[in-house]
């Protein structure tokens, strides 16, 4: 979806800071960029790992326990088997779970007193295959392995969709009632496993816990952010905590000495819920800990701090990590490479600490521009200082960089990595998607390189838009002509953000940027005007309307907008659409509709990095054959590297398995596709898919953006044209004036 008003003065500020990149010089500004986590910079929390994937190949659940132990489960022999690990030490003690054939190990949690609990599930029928669920057990254990006493919850569950129902959560209060969370609800159970009563949150919860009081609170994401709640199975339902804290995605725990701690954005906090702001104790990324992977951590008594990370997009890499706090002075000195960004996403984070733990010489250091409380004009003031300052950044990320390319170049502070590319020894031009390597390439230059992306699109049932490659806007306007003046073209589109859209993947057919010339004098320009002017000028998002599904199925929606990132996406738009569909791309005035678009650690390097050498060591460590062939399936993208493209793609064609309870080999699905509407289970993909697929990719232009002020002075000039009182005519000679006086002084 995309948002007018929010592009609009996303545009301005950007221009804004293009000024005053250009303008200033090195002392412009004295304001300089903190970075977010570290309170104690005469200190850092050193990590000692531990892989815990050396005692069990097939590890299920792992959990902190009391007393500095550890522990998970995992298959032994066909049996189930509980692992315990005293921190510190490297020999497991093995106790083992007596389960029935048929009942498996769903989740393990913890009672008050620090026993282990174990949620198993059995099943009736396939539960791949619409099984049901038979029976609900929870088993509780002594640290030491010891049954302590099995709980029958009954009928409480059975008769459940064994798909949908699963163990997401599972403890025992103070209060000895259990607490098992499932996807969106909550069930109380009574210390003899009757049902007490079930709590529909209605949103997914991401974390259940106790709090330091003993009161259990869930975590789940509302109409405005993250809400922390307490469940109250008294009135059957949660409250919200009184706290003034906000809080967003991550993990969460009581804590011992204060009433939560929890992570976000990779900074580990604690608070009392009176407190007005939490205390920031560490940023994991600082010990070369993916935050994003964080399972359990605690906090032990002599200040140590474990923690517990698993890494799925590695086969379920398990590790252990202990945590202590020492001096700098203590810790070897590496060569400190700062990364500036605008926000860290997932996959950034993952690269930079797999890139830390690697590299013997270099390190990288975050430095983000405030926090979620910092005003956008403040951040932007704060990343002009930095990139124009005498101390700027080593590396700069591009995927949420307000500035685009072209902006940064104009304002002298990229460099030509190129140079360096055709120096390696090892990463040869030849070996990558070229048109995917073009992306960042300008006259020559190379800029970035964007180790994984995605393909944005235009999807349609093929009974609307046909089986072409691409399509032209007058194919467009025809099929919203042949449809009811109720039906919608693309959901949430306006004016402007139809306009923007158009200009964008047609930019070229308009702006020489090369020459500097401009040419808005062709019916093209008048033609997406015209198109332009049927939205609405403002959408509005109408929480009782019909879902995107409905609104495809009975035809009140047209077309999708979507950033294809797999093959196995075709099959979630032909469920979505009801039919077969073609990804076909933006209207065209000739050529590829189809844009890529980067979906992975895309970064540029600073002109005046004092460590270019370095920021070439992490540029070139996502490119590697080792890293390209994860990349796809931790980010959610296609891979630049062929050899690595080529693998992802023959995978896609092939079925997957799995072996029921009497040993029978059965197809299963590969991956599920989810939304809000509905949930795709995806299995192999036909060999047509992926061929279409594939010369996607071949043949998809890079998305190298438009210039935001560029496209302000056309969006401010069409506002006439969109109001009536302008002819496109008018509005076209205008454009074209204050473009190429605008090429002029830029050039």
């Amino acid at each position: 979806m995309r948002n007018s008003k929010k592009q609009k003065a996303w545009g301005a500020l950007a221009a804004a800071l293009l000024l005053t990149l250009c303008g200033c010089g090195k002392d412009a500004g004295k304001e300089t960029a903190e970075r977010e986590g570290n309170p104690q910079e005469d200190f850092v929390y050193v990590p000692e790992y531990l892989s815990l994937n050396q005692y069990c190949e097939n590890i299920g659940t792992v959990i902190l326990g009391e007393n500095e132990e550890v522990f998970f489960t995992g298959l032994k022999d066909e049996k189930n088997v509980l692992y315990s690990l005293k921190i510190g030490e490297d020999t497991v003690k093995e106790f083992p779970l007596e389960t029935e054939n048929g009942i498996y190990i769903s989740s393990v949690g913890k009672d008050a007193e620090g026993n282990l609990l174990f949620g198993l599930t059995g099943y009736e029928g396939d539960p791949e295959a619409g099984g049901t669920i038979s029976q609900v057990i929870i088993k509780k254990v002594s640290p030491d392995g010891k049954e302590l006493e099995t709980i029958d919850t009954g009928n409480a569950f059975t008769k459940k969709d064994a798909f949908s129902f699963y163990i997401a959560g599972l403890l025992q209060g103070q209060d000895g009632n259990y607490y098992i969370c499932s996807g969106e609800d909550i069930y109380v159970l009574r210390e003899d496993g009757s049902l007490y009563c079930e709590i529909p949150v209605g949103q997914y919860i991401s974390n259940m816990f106790a709090l330091r009081d003993g009161r259990v609170a869930v975590v789940y994401r509302g109409n405005v952010g993250y809400s922390l709640e307490e469940v109250d199975f008294s009135q059957k339902g949660t409250k919200p905590l009184n706290t003034s804290i906000v809080f967003d995605y991550g993990t969460y725990q009581g804590g011992k000495d204060t009433d939560l701690l929890y992570t976000q954005n990779s900074v580990l906090y604690a608070c009392n819920l009176s407190d007005e702001k939490p205390t920031s104790l560490l940023n994991w990324m600082d010990s070369d800990i993916n935050s994003n992977y964080l399972r359990d951590f605690e906090i032990l008594q002599d200040g140590r701090i474990v923690a517990v990370t698993v890494d799925y997009s590695s086969g379920g890499e398990t590790e252990l990590s202990v945590l202590t706090k020492k001096s700098r002075s203590e810790v070897p000195e590496k060569e400190i490479l700062v990364y500036s960004s605008w926000y860290v996403p997932y996959y950034v984070e993952k690269d930079i600490v797999a890139f830390n733990k690697r590299s013997s010489k270099y390190r990288i250091e975050v430095r983000e521009y405030g926090d979620e409380s910092t005003e956008i004009e403040e951040k932007i003031t704060m990343m002009n200082t930095d990139l124009t300052g005498e101390q700027p950044p080593d590396i700069i990320d591009l995927t949420y960089c307000p500035l685009s390319l072209e902006q940064l170049i104009a304002a002298g502070v990229v460099e030509d990595i190129m140079p360096y590319l055709e120096a390696d020894d090892t990463i040869r031009k030849e070996d990558y998607v070229e048109n995917a390597l073009r992306a960042y390439e300008r006259d020559g230059k190379l800029y970035a390189i964007m180790p994984c992306y995605g393909i944005e699109a235009i999807i349609g049932r093929v009974s609307d838009v046909g089986n072409g490659k691409t399509w032209t806007l007058d194919e467009m306007m025809a099929l919203a002509d042949s449809k009811g003046a109720d039906t919608e073209v693309l959901q949430y589109m306006t004016k402007s953000s139809m306009l923007h859209m158009m200009c964008a993947a047609n930019q070229g057919l308009f702006v020489d940027a090369e020459n500097g010339t401009c040419d808005f004098s062709g019916e093209e320009f008048g033609k997406i005007l015209e198109f332009a002017g049927r939205f609405p000028a403002d959408a509005e998002y109408d929480p009782n309307a019909p879902s995107q599904i409905e609104k495809l199925r009975n035809g009140k929606l047209l077309l999708l907008m979507e950033t294809v990132t797999a093959v196995s996406q075709y099959q979630m738009f032909e469920y979505e659409f009801g039919e077969p569909v073609n990804i076909i791309g933006y209207p065209t005035f000739g050529g590829s509709g189809l844009m890529l678009v980067p979906n992975s650690t895309t970064v540029a390097m600073h002109a005046s990095s004092e460590n270019k050498e370095g920021v070439w060591e992490f540029i070139r460590f996502n490119l590697t054959e080792e890293r390209q062939e994860k990349l796809g399936t931790a980010n959610g993208g296609f891979p630049i590297l062929k050899s690595a493209l080529d693998k992802m793609l023959e995978k896609e064609t092939e079925d997957e398995y799995y072996v029921d309870a009497d040993g029978n080999k059965q197809i299963t699905s590969k991956s599920v596709w989810s939304t809000d509407d509905f949930t795709v289970e995806v299995y192999a993909a036909t060999q047509e898919q992926v061929d279409r697929v594939r010369e996607m990719i071949d043949t998809a232009q890079p998305d190298i953006g438009i210039d935001q002020q560029l496209f302000a002075i056309i969006n401010e000039e069409a506002q006439a044209y969109f109001d009536g009182q302008k002819t496109v005519e008018d509005v076209a000679s205008l454009v074209q004036n204050r473009v190429q006086t605008y090429l002029n002084e830029t050039k």
